[in-house]
């Protein structure tokens, strides 16, 4: 199956929150922008020319429509996503890599945030929600220079520090620990929560962000994008991309 990828020159950045609001409904695959251009990804069989067209003619905008192979598509992010390998215990890999065989938990995942194609070489990292320490395991094994992770989960944190020492991370700093109580400033965060912590801490998560900083948000459902992109657009975030599997979406925002 082929993707199609939508082009729109914008004038302002504002202008392609309001395009990926307008096209939501049409069950995009993802959305990518920068300060000149957005980008909207669809599956070819799903996708509606003359919908979509009606759909944006209030914003008298054009677009280019750019047909992209499944092979590429695939090829593109499967070279940014290496397998993660945590000692003789876990390994975990997509299901393009091959398995562990040497590992006692061999653990296969379709990679969609993406983190996984970020650049952390030489980056300041907080892991807000860390859970088991994946993604902050992540960004120290790409070249992050400091990495930070808290999560409220006494459990999670022991189990953190423990993935982290077996992969040699010993560098990453896991603890239980109050959101208002850091005071450091980052240049990446990385957050798996929920709606409502999501709302109630991205304000603070703000501040702890440095200029020109990345935020990834994961664990929001589809139906909540309406709510959370009104709240990070009161805060001057704008948004970068999206990502969506079945019902759930991991947001790129700065």
């Amino acid at each position: 199956m082929n993707y199609i990828k939508l082009i729109f020159d914008l004038k302002e950045t504002d202008e392609g929150d309001i395009i990926s609001a307008f096209l939501g409904e049409f069950n995009p695959q993802g959305f990518e922008q920068n300060e000149l251009k957005l980008f909207a990804f669809f599956n070819e069989d799903e996708y509606d020319d003359s919908s979509i067209k009606t759909a944006l003619q209030p914003l008298n905008i054009q677009f280019e429509k750019v047909i992209i192979p499944h092979e590429n598509w695939n090829a593109q992010w499967e070279s940014n996503f290496e397998p993660i390998r945590i000692n003789d215990e876990l390994g975990i890999r997509a299901n393009f890599h091959p398995p562990f065989t040497d590992c006692k938990y061999d653990i296969e995942i379709t990679p969609k945030m993406s983190a996984c194609e970020t650049d952390f070489n030489g980056k300041d990292v907080f892991d807000f929600g860390c859970g088991t320490g994946v993604l902050a395991i992540l960004a120290s094994l790409k070249g992050a220079q400091t990495v930070i992770g808290i999560d409220n989960d006494p459990w999670s944190v022991e189990n953190a520090k423990e993935n982290c020492e077996k992969n040699h991370c010993q560098d990453i700093n896991i603890s239980i620990q109050d959101l208002t109580q850091i005071d450091n400033q980052f240049d990446i965060i990385l957050a798996n929560i929920n709606l409502n912590i999501l709302l109630e801490t991205l304000p603070i998560l703000k501040n702890l962000l440095r200029s020109q900083g990345q935020i990834y948000l994961s664990g929001i459902l589809y139906s909540d994008i309406p709510t959370m992109s009104k709240c990070f657009t009161e805060l001057g975030f704008r948004l970068v991309s999206s990502k969506q599997k079945k019902d759930w979406v991991a947001l790129h925002i700065n």
